[in-house]
């Protein structure tokens, strides 16, 4: 999900205007997509097309639960980041498997393989649980969903220092956490398909990423998942870092000591979510 490590002074506070919709915002938008060991069902992920084709972002399925590690995700980190892509390394949470704490440990030790500021903060979804289709919240009633979010974030914001992002949809969160207000520092990650102006739960009043389709389709890994961000502080822009010209050193005179060659700067150097398919 790898760029300038100049941040684009955008806040973090929510937009007065939750339910804008993606036409409205297209200019400031980047895109982006998220991909499991899905994507690798039929032909190699072309990374460098796919950035050709102005994608600058991807998270990657690195862990679901404390039981799975996508053994793609090391691979298609560094295959990302080194076409200039940022890296979000995702969980899929399954809740009624292991705690909070025990599964933010999993996917930041899962995560390891890619460090610096290609990667972005940890990503963990919540949804529907595929397993037993009964049971969206996985079994567990709101104040024990609430407290199993509260200790990912807390273990992934300590391992990281950064608040993880919150991937999921209106409906799931407003079922299984009640629509609770604590944790506006994490970052949204909303889940909204159809074309129509998402509904942002509370206690966000703006989308830092958007999967606008789950169903998309690009030249250079065909079948997957599409995303926006929309750019805030504290987090990167995620577009390419300007190109800077290295400037030439005039050649060098007679030294005097009124005389100093200044010192030329170098180039600037750089450095989400699927299904529970495995």
């Amino acid at each position: 999900a790898a760029l300038s490590s100049v941040a684009l002074a955008l806040s973090l506070v929510p937009t007065p205007d939750a339910r804008a919709t993606v036409k409205d915002t297209a200019a400031t938008l980047v895109r982006g997509l998220d991909i499991s060991a899905y994507q690798h069902a039929g032909s190699p992920i072309d990374w460098k097309l796919l950035a050709r084709h102005n994608i600058r972002f991807v998270a990657v399925k690195v862990a679901e639960g404390t039981y799975y590690v996508n053994p793609y995700y090391p691979s298609d980190a560094r295959a990302a980041a080194a076409v200039g892509l940022r890296v979000l390394p995702y969980v899929f949470a399954n809740p009624n498997r292991a705690g909070g704490t025990a599964t933010a440990n999993f996917a930041a030790r899962a995560a390891g393989s890619l460090r610096g500021p290609a990667r972005l903060p940890l990503v963990v979804d919540l949804e529907n649980d595929p397993y037993t289709k009964t049971a969206d919240c996985y079994g567990l009633g709101t104040p024990a969903m609430i407290a199993w979010i509260a200790k990912f974030t807390k273990q992934a914001e300590s391992l990281t220092g950064k608040w993880p992002i919150i991937y999921t949809t209106a409906a799931w969160w407003q079922e299984c956490t009640r629509s609770t207000r604590q944790f506006r520092h994490d970052p949204l990650w909303l889940a909204a398909f159809g074309g129509t102006p998402p509904t942002v739960p509370f206690p966000w009043h703006s989308w830092t990423f958007l999967q606008y389709s789950n169903n998309g389709s690009l030249p250079g890994i065909g079948q997957t998942d599409l995303d926006y961000y929309q750019p805030t502080s504290g987090l990167p822009a995620l577009r390419p870092p300007a190109r800077r010209e290295s400037k030439k050193r005039e050649p060098k005179r007679s030294p005097t000591p009124e005389r100093h060659l200044k010192k030329v700067p170098g180039n600037a150097h750089t450095a989400v979510r699927g299904s529970t398919d495995q």
